[in-house]
């Protein structure tokens, strides 16, 4: 099956580094050239890759820890597509790259006496069947034809509280517990995995990483509108980045796609995303001094209305009853 590619990170507009990282190796047929740790390659053997990773620790560790996750599940992968053999158990496989990651990560955040953490998700694709392997709060989505649906759950607070109902998924939206992870590649010794998702791929379907600087600021129905309302995934990314900066880019921005086949994209489908510009500071103190100028001549216009009916009143000329022959007003 025919894979197309999209990616694109970001810095945002707030942070000063991109903590960040990604990964796609495609089957070396049609892939891209090219090998580094926010790239792509061609895999001589028959499996795909993709990889997101969101550091955490600050500008360096946490940009040290993400490319040290996704370094080491790339070197794995990389071992296993060149045997050209068929993997007997994906899953196991996907769970203990994830393991050597959180070790790597970890050894390397006690060597530096820094509190070193990333998030890593990733795709594991062998012909018609992608594995989701998946820590943090990076997130995978699956668009199939009309509908959108996040395979991944966030392993964070927020969704701990909606998960116990004591919180909605809308009141946890913009709360800071979002933000507040229950499980992270190398903050710790061991890290618990969840069993990777399997999923049989149907021509058309699109598979979407991304790190919550996106997610956090771009919701799933404008994924899928946005995926569908353009020429290609590569565009479709740029366009997912550019709505993240454009509400904000509090944090860095990473999205990669992959669609099998050929999705047959329904113009007009979905909801059109809008965004909203964030205002500067001149922006802000013009726009106040025009409220205001505009509620002192509103303030003077009910004065001089005032003072007008006022006078008209005391000289009996403003819209009296109609009187009656007998000379009192009728009731």
């Amino acid at each position: 099956m025919k894979i197309s590619i999209g990616k694109k990170t970001d810095i945002g507009c707030v942070r000063e580094a991109n903590e960040d990282s990604f990964y796609l190796e495609l089957p070396q047929e049609g892939a891209p050239q090219g090998s580094t740790s926010q790239g792509g390659a061609g895999s001589p053997g028959r499996y795909a890759l993709l990889l997101v990773a969101d550091g955490m620790g600050g500008q360096v560790a946490g940009k040290e820890a993400s490319a040290i996750a996704v370094d080491v599940v790339k070197a794995l992968f990389t071992a296993q597509a060149k045997a050209k053999k068929p993997l007997k158990d994906i899953k196991r496989f996907i769970l203990a790259a994830f393991r050597e990651a959180n070790q790597a990560v970890f050894k390397k955040g006690e060597a530096n006496e820094a509190n070193m953490g990333t998030t890593l998700t990733t795709a594991f694709i062998d012909n018609r069947n992608a594995y989701i392997g998946h820590v943090g709060d990076s997130r995978a989505y699956l668009l199939r034809g009309r509908e959108i649906r996040q395979v991944t759950e966030d392993h964070s607070l927020a969704e701990d509280m909606v998960k116990k109902g004591k919180a909605t998924r809308e009141e946890v939206r913009t709360s800071p517990m979002r933000s507040m992870l229950t499980r992270s590649i190398g903050t710790k010794a061991e890290v618990a995995v969840d069993d990777p998702i399997g999923i049989e791929l149907e021509d058309g379907d699109v598979l979407v990483l991304c790190t919550d600087g996106l997610t956090n600021l771009v919701d799933e129905q404008e994924i899928l509108s946005v995926v569908h309302n353009t020429a290609d995934l590569q565009k479709a990314c740029n366009k997912l980045v550019d709505m993240a900066r454009k509400r904000g880019g509090h944090d860095n921005i990473t999205v990669i796609a992959a669609e099998f086949g050929a999705l047959k994209r329904i113009r007009g489908l979905g909801i059109k995303a809008k965004t909203v510009v964030v205002k500067s500071v001149k922006g802000v103190k013009r726009k106040r001094i025009f409220i205001a100028a505009i509620g002192l001549l509103v303030a003077i216009f009910m004065l001089l209305t005032y003072l007008l009916v006022s006078n008209y009143i005391g000289q009996d000329r403003f819209y009296k009853a109609p009187t009656t022959e007998g000379g009192t007003s009728s009731q």
